[in-house]
């Protein structure tokens, strides 16, 4: 039995953070570096309480906390301007989506642009609790929101369907 998806859809920003979010967890050197800078957060933060209790040096204490208040800045707030101007530049949310799949592979389509993948091109599929992303590499991913399908369990049968008809394909 062949199985076959059509789906309609806007982008909204939830769906393009979750895929930056995804793309900066994707490989091994992302991971070390969202990672590194969670440790560099701590480290600052634990340097404020070296410098004042143990230090007595509150100029110390000023730095570090200043170089966290930053690195807090950087991660918080100008990633997220930076995800909305992006996802307003490439006009991503105007336009409605079609997406179908069959066991040849899939096509997306919309005002801007349309095309078709085979599935061998996808490398590596990711089923996130409220959206399924189809990677062909570690640079370009299709986003597919779950809530595009007509049921849960329609939405589970294509991220079980992507990710058998991907099997063995890595990054």
């Amino acid at each position: 039995m062949t199985q076959k998806f059509q789906t309609r859809f806007k982008l909204t920003l939830d769906d393009f953070s979750a895929l930056n979010t995804a793309y900066c967890r994707l490989t091994w050197p992302r991971r070390i570096g969202r990672y590194l800078n969670a440790f560099m957060i701590a480290l600052m933060i634990a340097g404020i309480g070296f410098s004042l209790w143990v230090a007595n040096d509150v100029a110390i204490a000023v730095y570090f906390a200043f170089i966290a208040a930053f690195l807090l800045l950087l991660e918080f707030v100008a990633t997220s301007w930076r995800q909305r101007r992006s996802f307003e530049h490439q006009r991503l949310g105007e336009f409605e989506v079609e997406m179908a799949a069959d066991a040849e592979g899939f096509t997306s389509r919309s005002e801007m642009a349309d095309g078709r993948m085979k599935w061998a091109a996808i490398r590596h599929v990711d089923d996130l609790a409220n959206h399924v992303i189809l990677w062909p590499n570690n640079r370009i991913g299709w986003i597919v929101p779950k809530r595009a399908f007509a049921t849960p369990a329609e939405a589970d049968a294509f991220a079980q369907f992507a990710k058998e008809k991907t099997a063995g394909q890595k990054l």
